[in-house]
């Protein structure tokens, strides 16, 4: 065989290439890694979405505690006098309407939202007046209910200034909410109680002075009560240009804040949206509950127990309300995406045997009761698809602790 013959015999021995039937089983291999590779990166890009998602929800239900933790610090501002709360009751008027009559005014007050799957409300009462918060002295008898009211020359009140006036320590006198309607002038009727002193005067009409005979319960206020029909020793307090009630509240599964003294927020979904001045501070927040800290005593600032705004405690008497020192909240935050599996437990019981249906907040005998059983979900899916954080806050009542 010559050399060309023998070349050409084994190229054709070697260029024969791939069969049909090993390029099929080659490309089939192909498909099934690539199929197997999708639905991996498909599997982690979910849970990656999961995992962000608890996580932004975990960082803003911390930052939404800490605006009602900031809230509660500041609460009662402008309340109190010589360590007594000015009253515990308010009669205010807004806009032509009752906003209270002779409602509970307090420097935190937790509204109970009936179960343990319902979320409470918080509201914590406070004046926005800068400077000198002392109050001046009434030191002329009222006339009528709606007359003018004289007090100390050294009032730092001005017109259109909101300010509050009630008789310290006296729990049947409720305060009135008014507005200065004119520069106060100086008097020279003290009551003989002072060589000068200042006329407010508050004249009916506009936003906040109500004509007499509004409220069920109008004292007349004076110097002290020695004159029959009169409530003293009143106090006029300045409230600056706006009078707060920092309220919060769960709403479609959203923690809302507003201001309970002049809004009443609802909400609507598809598009998500707050009717009513509230103030959406983050979504995917399921359930809040709320406790008051009560000491043994007025006197004392030491929480001896914590306590559920029901039953006494739904509306607090003056002495009852006299011993809360403090307030601890607890959020619930959910994932916005539910998982495939139940991935939450179904029950918590916590060391000192409070059961929660979901898992546990505090760790003391009176610690609130969680429920998420009745918590809104998608459709075909359990609560118990996502995941939960609990966030958890104890918040001291400075100022009424320093005014004891």
């Amino acid at each position: 065989m010559t050399n060309t013959s023998l070349r050409a015999s084994r190229r054709g021995r070697c260029d024969h290439g791939f069969t049909l039937v090993e390029l099929m089983i080659a490309m089939t291999i192909g498909l099934v890694l690539a199929l197997a590779v999708s639905l991996s990166m498909l599997s982690m890009g979910h849970q990656f979405r999961v995992v962000g998602a608890t996580s932004a929800a975990q960082v803003n239900a911390q930052l939404a505690l800490s605006l009602i933790n900031e809230a509660g610090r500041s609460a009662g501002v402008g309340l109190f006098n010589n360590g007594q709360p000015l009253c515990q009751a308010f009669n205010a008027w807004r806009g032509g309407t009752i906003v209270s009559n002779g409602a509970p005014l307090m420097p935190a007050r937790i509204i109970n939202g009936g179960s343990n799957t319902a979320s409470d409300r918080l509201v914590f009462a406070a004046s926005n007046a800068t400077g000198p918060l002392s109050g001046s002295a009434v030191l002329d008898a009222m006339v009528t209910s709606d007359a003018a009211i004289v007090v100390t020359d050294s009032a730092l009140l001005a017109a259109n200034d909101l300010a509050i006036v009630g008789v310290p320590g006296a729990a049947a006198v409720p305060c009135l909410l008014f507005q200065v309607t004119a520069a106060p002038a100086v008097s020279v009727a003290c009551g003989g109680h002072a060589s000068q002193c200042k006329s407010v005067d508050r004249a009916a009409g506009g936003s906040y002075n109500p004509p007499a005979g509004t409220f069920t319960t109008e004292p007349r206020y004076g110097f002290d009560d020695t004159t029959p029909g009169i409530s003293g020793p009143a106090v006029v307090q300045r409230f600056g240009s706006e009078f707060r009630q920092e309220a919060y509240a769960v709403l479609c599964d959203t923690l809302v804040q507003y201001n309970a003294f002049s809004d009443a927020p609802t909400c609507s979904t598809g598009p998500l949206s707050f009717g009513g001045g509230a103030n959406a501070l983050v979504t995917d927040v399921v359930l809040m509950h709320a406790q008051y800290g009560i000491s043994s005593g007025a006197a004392s600032d030491i929480v001896t127990s914590w306590v559920d705004a029901s039953g006494g405690w739904a509306n607090p008497s003056a002495t009852e309300a006299g011993r809360i020192k403090a307030v601890r909240v607890v959020l619930v935050s959910r994932s916005k995406e539910p998982a495939p599996d139940l991935v939450t437990a179904a029950s918590c019981t916590n060391t000192a045997g409070v059961a929660n249906t979901g898992p546990c907040s505090f760790d003391d005998a009176q610690a609130p009761v969680i429920d998420l059983s009745a918590t809104t979900v998608a459709a075909g899916q359990s609560w118990r698809n996502y995941r939960y954080r609990v966030q958890q806050a104890v918040i001291p009542l400075r100022n009424v602790i320093w005014s004891n």
